[in-house]
């Protein structure tokens, strides 16, 4: 007569299939907390473009916000600088060659808020997690308003 109890087999069955399903968890969750840092990144960077713009009409003075060429981590505003949170790179693959800093920023002239150039850009939001895909911060056109989309790869 058998005895009740577990086998090791058993057991270590058991604890692989725990081990399995902490692992697809603990995924689930980072991937979780990465796609809310790039919509926090994206948000504001777009709050920014447009608090940039506002100041334009509403104080009367030129303003622009600028970065650096390529995948950068920062940005300015005016002379503040701000930076982008955890691995979120922003890249402007639209519109963004130019002379200088020319292509890598955008100017809002006052009074109206109007975009200097008259040319809107598309900025890249992308994190380094691998399957997140990028937002978009659209600057369209002459009156510079600001879209935020889902980007492509």
């Amino acid at each position: 007569m058998r005895e009740g109890g577990v086998t090791l087999i058993e057991f270590l069955v058991v604890i692989a299939i725990i081990g399995i399903l902490a692992g697809l968890l603990g995924f689930g969750s980072v991937r979780s907390i990465r796609s809310a840092e790039l919509r926090e990144a994206t948000t504001q960077m777009a709050t920014d473009l447009r608090r940039a713009r506002s100041q334009a009409q509403r104080g009367s003075v030129n303003t622009t916000v600028s970065w650096d060429a390529g995948n950068s981590t920062r940005y300015l505003v005016g002379s503040s600088e701000r930076r982008l949170p955890g691995n979120i790179t922003l890249r402007c693959p639209s519109n963004c060659s130019g002379t200088g800093a020319a292509g890598n920023q955008v100017a809002y002239t006052a009074p109206y808020g109007e975009l200097a150039g008259a040319v809107g850009k598309v900025l890249r939001v992308s994190s380094s997690f691998p399957g997140l895909t990028p937002l978009e911060i659209r600057v369209v056109g002459v009156t510079g308003k600001v879209i935020v989309t889902q980007g492509g790869l």
